[in-house]
């Protein structure tokens, strides 16, 4: 009986440890996401250089990999998708394409951590 119950409260703890890990995670990643897509749109003329959009993309790319364990795909691939029209839209130089497109992946960003954190709203 004692084995069971120390097993049980070993498990209770993994379990706990494991999600309080994962909201850590998610919460710094898309917390950093969000300050350097802020970089990228402090720029004075609203310009942006290919480099350093596709700095932040390829750090994104790593990310995204590890985020794949720990949240749907589906939520993911939005910012993807759209990150692959602001590569485009850069590419092109359509600044006020490319801006409208940061601030959407920095408002959904912004809106996956608040959705996804441990919050009272999300647990009830």
């Amino acid at each position: 009986m004692k084995t069971r119950l120390i097993v049980a409260i070993c498990v209770a703890i993994l379990v706990i440890a494991g999600g309080v890990l994962e909201e850590i995670y998610i919460k710094d990643t898309f917390s950093t996401f969000s300050k350097k897509l802020e970089e990228i749109l402090s720029s004075p003329d609203e310009t942006y250089t290919i480099e350093e959009v596709e700095t932040v993309y390829k750090w994104w790319t790593k990310r995204h990999k590890t985020l794949e364990m720990t949240m749907p795909h589906a939520l993911l691939n939005e910012i993807e998708i759209t990150y692959g029209e602001l590569i485009g839209a850069v590419n092109a130089e359509d600044y006020d394409s490319a801006n409208a497109l940061l601030n959407r992946i920095k408002a959904t960003s912004d809106a996956y951590m608040d959705t996804l954190g441990l919050r009272l709203g999300n647990i009830i």
